[in-house]
């Protein structure tokens, strides 16, 4: 049976770099919808619908979900995934450069339960960094599937990150950016045209208002 890389490669150069910049900003902009609807989730059957007993009621709700979210999250990192601690930004930096970009894939789903769990439960976090983690890890794993070495999976890692901060922040300029100043550290990249056009195509933008 022929594989998904080998498809994959049947198409020109040209429309290969076009469809899998697209493809990886649509499966890391899904990606970081999903991760802030989940979050409000948690939060809303968490917090909201605790508030609405009374105060003493939402005091020891508040309490038991902080504890118990600290608590799962720690076991999560700690027995299956410690690469996945920390904010996320620093972790796929160290990815692109290190690492040519690639990071294990285990390293996207642990983050993105243990970040959804955090955030949700309460903790004193942010979307962005987790966000950029899960989006660069999912790309460059996707592109793994189509064939990529790991020693050329920078672009899709940074087109990852470009696209998930974009739709979880609606921000797609700014995304843009970020990542080219944070990760890559080059205002003058050449990944400027396909970073760009990850981060800024309609259809995964507008999932941001979802």
């Amino acid at each position: 049976m022929e594989t998904i890389a080998e498809k994959f490669h049947r198409f020109h150069h040209g429309s290969r770099s076009l469809v899998s910049t697209c493809l990886y900003g649509l499966v890391a902009s899904l990606a970081a919808v999903g991760f802030q609807l989940a979050i409000n989730w948690v939060y809303q059957r968490c917090y909201k619908n605790g508030a609405a007993d009374g105060f003493g009621h939402f005091a020891w709700i508040s309490l038991t979900v902080i504890v118990a979210s600290s608590l799962l999250v720690g076991w999560l990192l700690n027995f299956f995934c410690p690469e996945a601690a920390g904010s996320g930004i620093p972790q796929a930096k160290l990815a692109f450069w290190k690492e040519f970009g690639f990071a294990p894939r285990r390293i996207a789903w642990i983050k993105f339960v243990a970040g959804i769990i955090s955030i949700g439960g309460g903790q004193s976090l942010g979307r962005e960094g987790p966000t950029v983690q899960i989006g660069s890890n999912l790309a460059s794993n996707l592109a793994g599937l189509l064939g990529v070495s790991k020693q050329n999976r920078r672009t899709a890692s940074v087109e990852g990150a470009a696209a998930g901060l974009a739709a979880a922040f609606n921000a797609p300029l700014a995304a843009v950016a970020f990542v080219l100043e944070e990760i890559i550290g080059d205002l003058n990249s050449r990944a400027l045209g396909t970073v760009l056009l990850a981060a800024d195509r309609a259809p995964w933008r507008l999932c941001a208002r979802v």
